[in-house]
């Protein structure tokens, strides 16, 4: 990545009795192991909100050259941006850049796949967000209207501008990017968050915001709090990370400062777009719409808008994981194994399950932790 620069549930199930646990995931979030806090990915979803251009949008576009033309004015001239087109292997990709503050040679990607049914609006709106980050972290975003339903304070103004982050966030266009990701020279990137179908379908039961996790133990035992799906084989889980939390997290904050919204998740599935990635050993969450391989738009653009925000965040937040994230990461990771393992000893009266479980959201600890700390995700500098 250095080298650059850098199915669906239908439905979200309700708690057991006796099983709300708090905050706000129930009301936003099938994962109800989100724990409250003001961190993490909330403070880049209010900046970005206000920072993206108001009902003002580009056409779709799969063409890589409009969109570097579309990127042109900041990326590439502001000195803490890069912008690179690269032809990978015989894939030509194009990189947006924003440069890390603290470790610019890690890099969090967020790959958009131009070739899909509804890829040139994804590119056309994560080229976007692209811009909007830098407007955010620069704080020019406007207090424009939010819709709401009373479930937050209006945006302050003192909360219009967004951290820089630590680590570097690339925004990646191109046919099937993952790969052009794994195979451009240079380290591999810390995490990719591939989006898709941000337009989503015009059919509001078929447009539930989804998020496929990496690889873990509920793809071969999908109990509760997922949705029941048929298991994968059981073998090796793969490597433990906490990028869904994270993603997670993005999901329930942007609609903690708008509105509750339909969104859920389930495991990793046999034929996903992020197995390259679980081959390489690298985190991935796809954040997606079911569409049907149609593009049509939502007539309400206001929720376009709050998948990308949650979308962008996810990224920058994963890039901008601090100390003082880790509070709320390890309480969620605390009510994630409570469930995990209740759902292991009731559900399936597996206490292997139980244990592995267990062991899992250990590692995922860990994981979380060295990237607040800005260690190695290895553990070699623990």
């Amino acid at each position: 990545m250095l080298g650059l620069l850098v199915a669906a549930c239908n439905a979200t199930p309700d708690l057991p009795a006796g099983w709300d646990l708090g905050g706000n995931a129930r009301a936003y979030h099938s994962g109800p192991y989100v724990a409250a806090g003001p961190e993490s990915a909330r403070r880049f979803c209010e900046p970005l909100f206000a920072a993206l251009p108001d009902g003002v949008w580009a056409k779709p576009t799969a063409d890589l050259g409009q969109l570097a033309k579309r990127l042109a004015p900041v990326f590439g001239k502001d000195p803490r941006t890069a912008l690179v087109r690269r032809d990978v292997n015989g894939q030509d990709l194009l990189v947006a850049v924003v440069i890390g503050a603290e470790f610019p040679s890690q890099v969090v990607a967020l790959a958009v796949d131009t070739d899909t049914g509804t890829g040139p609006e994804d590119a056309a709106w994560v080229a976007a967000g692209a811009l909007a980050l830098v407007r955010a972290i620069d704080g020019e975003g406007q207090a424009r209207y939010v819709p709401r339903n009373g479930l937050g304070a209006d945006i302050p103004d003192d909360r219009l501008q967004a951290t820089h982050p630590r680590r570097s966030v690339a925004f990646v266009f191109g046919v099937e990017p993952i790969e052009g990701i794994l195979q451009s020279a240079g380290t591999a990137p810390l995490a990719v968050v591939l989006t898709e179908g941000i337009f989503g379908d015009a059919n509001p039961e078929r447009s539930v915001v989804l998020m496929e996790r990496s690889p873990d133990p509920a793809m071969y035992a999908p109990l509760f709090p997922d949705p029941p799906r048929e298991a994968m084989p059981r073998g090796v889980a793969g490597i433990p990370n906490g990028l869904a939390l994270l993603g997670r997290m993005a999901l329930v904050d942007s609609g903690t400062v708008s509105r509750p919204w339909a969104s859920s998740e389930h495991p990793f599935t046999a034929k996903s777009p992020l197995a390259p990635l679980a081959d390489a050993g690298v985190a991935g969450i796809r954040i997606h719409r079911p569409n049907g391989g149609e593009s049509r738009a939502l007539a309400d653009f206001f929720e376009c808008e709050r998948m990308l925000v949650a979308v962008v965040a996810a990224a920058a937040a994963t890039a901008d994981a601090q100390p003082l994230d880790l509070r709320r990461l390890q309480r969620s990771l605390s009510l994630e194994r409570r469930l995990r393992t209740a759902a292991a000893l009731d559900q399936a009266q597996d206490e292997a399950l139980a244990e592995e479980w267990d062991q899992w959201l250990a590692s995922v600890s860990h994981w979380c932790r060295r990237l607040c700390l800005g260690l190695a995700l290895d553990g070699t500098e623990d």
